[in-house]
């Protein structure tokens, strides 16, 4: 039987190496860096174990955001890895099954993760929790707008004025992280990845902090100026920081942005057509429990019905359950077999969809195979899961 623990610091080297595999082999068989604290700071490195061989690996974070408005703690599972030797046969499927399982003791009742296959992660009961914008345009085709304060550079020791920005620029907007200090220094603001140190400066005015941009600038025929962080508390802070980066060009030939669905860039720019715009994939989300749902707050209505709810990794989650929400509050109770038909049924991928806000009923009937047995629950239902405001930007 496999077995997911710690990995010690005898394994970090092996663990090193299947990591450099999995996420970077065109460096070669390098050796691993193995400089710096074990284990460490910002994640829980996790192995899976058979007969004493590390045959898989993972981190686990934990995440502050919100969901439903309420502030809470997600997980985060990161850089899933099997090796080539020890792949096909279900490892990478029974470490997630442990890892939800460790969540679920830690009372955390969302993971998310970044994919690198979507239809993996959708047969183990992850759905796509957002969508966003990629931008890709010169720097002259941004507006240039008057600013009445300045740009200013930021660094890691700002991270408190930082947050706030970020705090009240996603207000309303589920699964938007609330960044610790140690996240913004050795990740956010830090060369975590191999593609430098990246730039920060902040629009403020008046010594009000009210918007900043994150963003790298790539060694490339174009010198790429990259934004992974854009934050703006109001739309003199977005115009500042539009105008900001349309001021490189002198220095850069194009600008790429990731931004969340509801921006209006292509509405600011006199030529759209010299802006390159997709709509991407973001990351997925799946819920540990159905009993979660008790956790979250529900003003929308009232309602009681019977689920049906599957879930190809969790027998817990596998069953009929009966779901009541009175007065904002739900109470979930598993049902034993019966011979009617339920309310509703839904896979848990879908029931994670619409618990975090990312479908409405309608969506998710069109969309996610959410199927209404009774007509009768169908407007409580709605008014119960309806749809929010729902970004996770930055990758980990």
């Amino acid at each position: 039987m496999s077995d997911f623990r710690p990995v010690p610091a005898t394994d970090r080297e092996a663990c090193q190496r299947i990591l450099q595999y999995a996420f970077t082999p065109e460096t070669g068989p390098v050796e691993p860096d193995l400089d710096g604290d074990w284990p460490p700071s910002l994640f829980d490195q996790r192995g899976l174990y058979d007969d004493d061989t590390l045959r898989a690996v993972c981190k686990l974070y934990f995440l502050d955001t919100s969901v439903r408005g309420a502030a809470t703690t997600v997980g985060g599972l990161g850089a899933v890895a099997t090796p080539p030797e020890h792949r096909g046969q279900g490892y990478a499927a029974d470490l997630c099954r442990h890892a939800l399982h460790e969540y679920r003791e830690a009372d955390v009742g969302f993971v998310t993760l970044w994919p690198f296959s979507t239809p993996f992660y959708r047969r183990l009961g992850w759905g796509t929790a957002n969508t966003y914008h990629r931008f890709d345009l010169p720097p002259s085709a941004l507006p240039d707008y008057d600013i009445a304060g300045q740009l200013v550079r930021l660094d890691a020791d700002d991270w408190e004025r930082l947050r706030r920005v970020e705090t009240a620029a996603a207000a309303g907007t589920a699964l938007s992280l609330r960044r610790s200090e140690a996240w913004w220094r050795e990740r956010t603001l830090a060369d975590w990845d191999g593609g430098g140190v990246p730039y920060c400066y902040g629009y403020e005015r008046d010594g009000d902090l009210r918007g900043y941009l994150v963003y790298t600038v790539a060694d490339d025929a174009d010198h790429t100026l990259s934004v992974s962080n854009f934050a703006a508390v109001d739309e003199e802070a977005r115009r500042a920081l539009f105008a900001f980066l349309g001021n490189h060009g002198a220095q850069i030939e194009r600008v790429t942005l990731q931004l969340p669905l509801d921006t209006d860039l292509l509405h600011r720019v006199d030529d759209p057509g010299a802006v390159d715009c997709t709509v991407e994939a973001g990351p997925m989300v799946r819920l540990t429990d159905v009993g979660h749902l008790e956790r979250l707050d529900w003003p929308g209505g009232d309602l009681d019905c019977t689920l049906s709810v599957s879930d190809p990794l969790l027998d817990r989650n596998d069953g009929l359950f009966r779901l009541a929400v009175n007065g904002g509050t739900a109470t979930v109770d598993t049902l034993p077999p019966a011979d009617s038909a339920a309310d509703a049924t839904v896979d848990i991928t879908t029931l994670t969809q619409l618990a975090v806000g990312t479908h409405g009923v309608d969506a998710a009937e069109r969309l996610a195979g959410l199927e209404i047995h009774n007509e009768s629950v169908r407007d409580s239902f709605a008014d119960v899961f309806e749809p929010e405001s729902v970004y996770l930007g930055e990758f980990f």
